[in-house]
């Protein structure tokens, strides 16, 4: 049995599991957000450490909007499409492709909040949704929407492993 069958094992309740999968996750240097680079060293930590999924680091430069002062700026998020999303999605092809037939290759996503957090502050965040929270909500749903671009992205099955 391989580890994707291992992980994939749990689902079944007639089965009893050989062992518990686990998995321990750590964000890389600089020099391995994106590309081969990438790939491979989250290959090089996946085989080190023995886990039984490969979990991928989300690292993406998140530009700061500098317009949003105001709860009512909100509104004037960015809606960011499937370009800004590129890096990511090639790591996650990448490791899908080498790994995706003997382990489960599991995307880190974070949540919209997290990501207004980046593009912004939580100081920012926070004071905003205490002010006028349906204002930032109009924000959120805008980073929900280009969110989902990278989920649907990241369930495409042209990344099926060779």
């Amino acid at each position: 049995m391989n580890k994707r069958e291992a992980v994939l094992n749990l689902l079944d309740k007639n089965k009893k599991p050989e062992y518990i999968p686990a998995a321990f996750f750590l964000h890389f240097g600089q020099a391995y957000h994106q590309g081969q680079a990438a790939v491979d060293k989250h290959l090089e930590y996946f085989k080190h450490t023995g886990m039984d999924f490969v979990k991928i680091q989300f690292e993406i430069n998140h530009p700061q909007v500098m317009e949003i002062q105001k709860p009512s700026d909100w509104a004037k998020m960015p809606f960011f499409k499937k370009e800004f999303y590129e890096a990511p999605l090639g790591v996650a092809e990448g490791l899908v492709k080498a790994a995706g037939k003997d382990a489960l290759v599991i995307m880190t996503l974070y949540s919209p909040f997290m990501e207004a957090c980046h593009f912004t502050s939580v100081n920012l965040v926070t004071a905003h949704i205490k002010e006028d929270h349906q204002q930032v909500k109009k924000g959120m749903a805008i980073i929900t929407d280009s969110l989902m671009i990278f989920v649907k992205e990241c369930d495409n099955t042209d990344f099926e492993s060779t």
